[in-house]
């Protein structure tokens, strides 16, 4: 964003970050800029300290240099599921996007500026299991555009999918990669910011920018489908319905199985779904192995769980994971609970749910606790 401002006739950069320009990477990219005729001053604080902010607006003002524009693009990340989160984790998120967004706000509000540019996140609009307080902070952004707007005052939100070469997404290689397999295409730098410059042009408070396949990513998360943005995009007839439609050609191969073969055909189907989240050669998921000690955790859990009501067409509940930890339990279970609901109807359960608790680990009643918490939000 520094390199586009400066190409395109920016006088003076003032770049304010937590840690200045103390990498050899970050010095690079400073001379870069000046090498485009820009005056680039570094400044080290913290936007959320409101008394750090006031004292570099202080010294922007010194310089005799008008305040035209303002981005904000700072953001960390602290994922968990709702049970496992803490006032101190929400407040790690917010303090950046939310305060820091604030005092931007409020200590410029009276500057001449061309533009006041929020970078957001599409999960705020998407939603995204793990990420209740990042989706939160995002959320706040693009209100506080539309606030601003509403008083006369330059505002844009973007709520920005995944890039694929910067950003929080490009530092965990691991978070990019399951993003793109639910449906979500990755931005170049380049397209990201072509994209900004038509956007500075328009009149719009907030737009979500993201190449984003949305009947894979209501497959996987069938709430989305009653999303006013996506109901337009994608047809919520599994939503509507109350069930998922399944694979019809799976299901018919389960119906004319015999009994006893119905979980050797959902076997290697399970792990091809379990090697997609847990990002894992399907040849180290042993069937007998518990899926907590590949790396399952409540939140993968959760994915997993989508995939397979994406599959076989069944409803099935946030704790099957911990009730059925391995493979082959579960192939087992979901093989009878597909092929015993009738047509159009959610499967029934038969287990004992008492019985099953009574032989659950104290780690395994955590997660089911947790993961029925986070289907219950």
């Amino acid at each position: 964003m520094a390199g586009w401002l400066a190409e395109r006739g920016a006088g003076h950069l003032v770049l304010v970050g937590r840690s200045g320009s103390a990498s050899v990477e970050q010095q690079a990219a400073v001379a870069a800029l000046a090498a485009h005729g820009a005056r680039v001053t570094v400044a080290k604080a913290d936007v959320a300290d409101r008394a750090q902010l006031e004292q570099v607006l202080r010294e922007v003002a010194a310089s005799g240099m008008p305040l035209r524009g303002v981005v904000h693009a700072a953001g960390v990340l602290d994922d968990g599921l709702l049970m496992q989160q803490t006032p101190a984790r929400f407040r790690k998120v917010m303090a950046p996007k939310v305060q820091g967004a604030l005092h931007l706000h409020a200590l410029t509000r009276e500057a001449p500026l061309s533009f006041f540019v929020l970078y957001a996140s599409g999960v705020g609009l998407l939603g995204s299991p793990g990420q209740g307080n990042y989706a939160a902070a995002n959320t706040f952004l693009d209100a506080l555009a539309h606030h601003r707007r509403a008083q006369g005052l330059p505002a844009l939100s973007v709520d920005w999918g995944l890039f694929a070469e910067v950003g929080l997404a490009a530092a965990q290689a691991d978070r990019g990669a399951r993003l793109v397999s639910r449906g979500m295409r990755s931005l170049t730098p380049g397209e990201g910011l072509s994209a900004l410059a038509r956007l500075l042009e328009s009149d719009r408070a907030q737009v979500g920018v993201m190449p984003l396949d949305p009947r894979l990513w209501v497959e996987l998360y069938p709430a989305a489908a009653s999303s006013r943005m996506l109901s337009y995009l994608v047809t919520a007839r599994r939503a509507s319905a109350g069930r998922p439609a399944g694979d019809r050609d799976l299901l018919g191969r389960l119906a004319a199985a015999e009994p006893g073969a119905r979980s050797g055909l959902l076997e290697p189907l399970l792990r091809a779904q379990i090697s997609q989240v847990l990002r894992l050669p399907e040849g180290k998921i042993e069937v007998d192995a518990p899926l907590t000690s590949l790396g399952m955790n409540s939140l993968m859990g959760l994915e997993l769980r989508n995939r397979i009501e994406a599959m076989l067409g069944i409803t099935v509940p946030a704790t099957l994971l911990w009730t059925y930890p391995t493979v082959a339990a579960l192939s087992g279970h979901l093989a009878r609970e597909t092929c015993e609901a009738a047509p159009g109807e959610s499967p029934h359960t038969t287990a004992d749910p008492a019985a099953e608790i009574e032989e659950m680990s104290q780690d395994d009643l955590t997660h089911l606790i947790a993961a029925k918490f986070e289907a219950l939000t």
